[in-house]
């Protein structure tokens, strides 16, 4: 086996084919199992006799042969002229005429070939018309969507401005009902306050009248309290009018003892007392005698008539308190109840958060307004974006009717010397196809590099080349001369397909080639060192070459480059030195 190797190693091809058909011979006598070392033994089973069991078999191994210390690469390069430019009709025709060809110095918009008229030039008027009729409708429906959008969104805008005005004033209200609140409440006590005074006024005008003073102690009054002349004429008057005052003076005992929540219930119930006890003490004075003239013990006329009159007073006035009482306590009632949440509040001390009902709904019309100002404004726009497209529409179709209609003329649109010509009299053309090259065009990239080689360079020698190396190249035609560029681009991104980055390098501007020439690119990467192996050695899985190798006995996979291969051997770049034992008969033969 080992003369075998050396054999492949002298490149004897006499020898080196028998060798193989002897290996082929040999190799199928072999069972290949998993190797420890540099031998792989076969597993061994207790059950089985020593001649049946399978004998250590060893891998065939070679070292690579280093050639150089650096791997170099030729890449299919373009030239690329930033200098170039191409001129195209602007309709299709036939050409007519022909002014410029190649070699020939033409200026910016001049023009270097004539069409013919194309079609009837009444029938082409007629479609420029209808044509330019439909861009002009266009055109106004565009400028009223747009004003109809403008007038609508101020609208819009307006009814914000004015749900935000009324929710200010709502919120201003909220501030003076809460302080309403405070005067209602306030207002209140007074009537209670002056209708108590006006009862208990009364109370006293009438124990004026029947004891004589208003002064006395005492819970109640008796009979024999009563004044004597009182009552004479229906003595059971002097019994009636003592049970509505007692009752009237217990009550507003209990009144004055009583909280404020107590007092606003009893109230009411002074009312009526007080008017039963007045009409009590109106229908004792009915019943009293009267003298024309002053006497002793007796009531005169003229006095009689004071004290009713005194009496209705305290009536009328205890109606009055009354009638203002209850006012005041409808019109507190009547604001509570149009806003509980906020009194609620007002009672509790925390107005800061509390919201009013107007308020409540001044702010949903708000948010309403403002929704619908969005939507309205976002159909406006639809709309005058549909008019907008509308326009360039019909803008397009009066252009392309008025190119297809005239513009015989081509023009150049660059300044520079033709160095093609595509088209000859009597050709069809269209806006597609290319009529002139033109080189000497004055551009940016111009000023930068006239020139520059442009080349794929592969993924695995990214790292070879950086912005500023020099790289050199040749020209297909001629190999032998060398010429150098300097790199001033490189692609960062890697292309799917091709697994290359694009990269160019500057031309010396003394030096003019062909736009779009072919150039072949040297490249050298001093970290990869080229070995050479036998090219059956190199496998190829999933569109990537790799070699067998053994790891500490092993056999694994490592991926290589091919960078040559003739005949026998193959040169490799890869994760491999002089001491890698290649695999020549790996377990993927067996």
């Amino acid at each position: 086996m080992n003369s075998i190797l050396r054999n492949l190693v002298r490149g004897d091809k006499r020898i080196f084919f028998g060798s193989i058909a002897v290996l082929l011979v040999v190799l199928p006598a072999l069972t290949f199992v998993s190797m420890q070392g540099e031998s792989s033994v076969a597993p061994v089973d207790k059950n089985m006799s020593s001649e049946d069991q399978v004998k250590p078999i060893t891998y065939t191994t070679i070292s690579p042969q280093l050639i150089s210390e650096s791997s170099s690469v030729l890449l299919l390069g373009t030239v690329l002229s930033h200098e170039t430019a191409n001129i195209y009709p602007r309709r299709d025709g036939i050409v007519e005429d022909i002014y410029i060809d190649i070699g020939d110095t033409v200026e910016k918009n001049q023009i270097v070939a004539l069409l013919l008229p194309k079609g009837v030039e009444g029938v082409s008027a007629a479609n420029i018309a209808q044509k330019q009729a439909m861009h002009t409708q266009a055109n106004s429906d565009y400028v009223s969507a747009q004003a109809v959008k403008d007038e609508t969104m101020i609208t819009s805008q307006q009814k914000i401005s004015e749900k935000e005005t009324d929710l200010r004033i709502a919120r201003s209200e909220q501030i003076a009902l809460v302080t309403r609140f405070a005067e209602y409440e306030e207002n209140i006590v007074q009537k209670r306050d002056q209708a108590f005074t006006a009862v208990r006024s009364s109370r006293q005008i009438i124990e004026q009248i029947l004891v004589g003073s208003n002064s006395r102690a005492g819970a109640g009054i008796y009979e024999v309290d009563i004044l004597n002349h009182l009552g004479l004429l229906d003595f059971q008057t002097r019994y009636d009018v003592i049970p509505p005052f007692d009752q009237l003076y217990t009550m507003e005992q209990a009144y004055l003892s009583s909280n404020k929540a107590m007092q606003f219930h009893l109230l009411p119930k002074l009312f009526t007392l007080a008017d039963s006890a007045l009409t009590s003490t109106l229908t004792i004075l009915a019943s009293t005698p009267t003298v024309p003239t002053p006497q002793p013990g007796k009531m005169t006329q003229e006095r009689l008539g004071v004290l009713t009159t005194s009496l209705l007073n305290s009536q009328s006035a205890i109606l009055k308190a009354k009638e203002g009482y209850q006012d005041a306590q409808s019109m507190f009632d009547t604001v509570v109840s149009s806003e509980p949440d906020l009194y609620s509040a007002y009672k509790t001390g925390n107005t800061y958060a509390a919201k009013s009902n107007k308020v409540q709904m001044m702010e949903l019309q708000l948010e309403t307004a403002q929704k619908n100002f969005g939507l309205t404004k976002a159909n406006q726009e639809q709309i005058v974006e549909r008019n907008r497209t509308m326009l360039g529409v019909s803008n397009a179709m009066l252009e392309t009717e008025v190119t297809q209609s005239g513009h015989r003329e081509i023009r150049s649109p660059f300044a520079g010397t033709v160095s093609k010509r595509f088209i000859n009299v009597g050709n069809i053309v269209k806006p597609s196809m290319l009529a002139f090259e033109l080189t000497n065009v004055p551009t940016s990239l111009a000023k930068k590099a006239k020139a520059e080689v442009q080349f794929g360079l592969p993924e695995h020698l990214i790292s070879a080349i950086e912005v500023g190396n020099i790289v050199t190249f040749f020209l297909q035609a001629n190999e032998t001369k060398e010429y150098t560029a300097e790199v001033t681009r490189k692609s960062p991104q890697v292309d799917v397909q091709t697994h290359t980055i694009a990269v160019q390098a500057k031309i010396p501007d003394e030096l003019n080639f062909p736009h779009q020439s072919s150039v072949r690119v040297h490249i050298s990467d001093e970290g990869r060192a080229v070995f050479r192996v036998p090219s059956s050695a190199v496998k190829r899985e999933d569109g990537t070459n790799y070699l067998w190798i053994l790891d500490e006995d092993t056999p694994i996979k490592v991926a290589v480059s091919v960078i040559a291969e003739e005949g026998e051997f193959a040169e490799v770049t890869g994760e491999i030195t002089e001491d890698t034992s290649v695999v020549l008969d790996p377990p993927d033969l067996f």
